[in-house]
This record gives C-alpha cells, sequence and structure tokens, in this order.
C-alpha cells in the first residue's frame, strides 16, 4: 500500500498552521511600503543570492 493510499482512505487534515496576529509597530511609509511589497519593516526580508540580509 502506497502513502498516498493511506493519506485517502483517513479523514485526517494534511496539515494545520499557526499564524499569530501581526502587531502594527515600526511601519514603512506608503511610499516605501508599496516599493518594499510590506508596510512592516520586520517582515521585509529581501532575498539576495542565497542568504536574507538586514535592512540595517
Amino acid at each position: 500500500m502506497r502513502c498516498v493510499d493511506i493519506i485517502e482512505k483517513t479523514d485526517l487534515p494534511l496539515a494545520m498552521a499557526y499564524i499569530p496576529m501581526q502587531k502594527w509597530r515600526d511601519l514603512y511609509e506608503p511610499e516605501v511600503a508599496l516599493e518594499r511589497g510590506t508596510v512592516f519593516a520586520e517582515l521585509d526580508k529581501p532575498w539576495i543570492g542565497e542568504e536574507a540580509v538586514c535592512n540595517e
């Protein structure tokens, strides 16, 4: 029996996620937020090559 067959025969969910509420702090100005793709500075984690860089 394949794993897919076992999953299809159960009523269990495949996964459940917990996502905490974002706190409204350290916000970008609207123009910067549009450019960066987020209003939350703490979520701004640009991808450059193989690692994220800090915006300090």
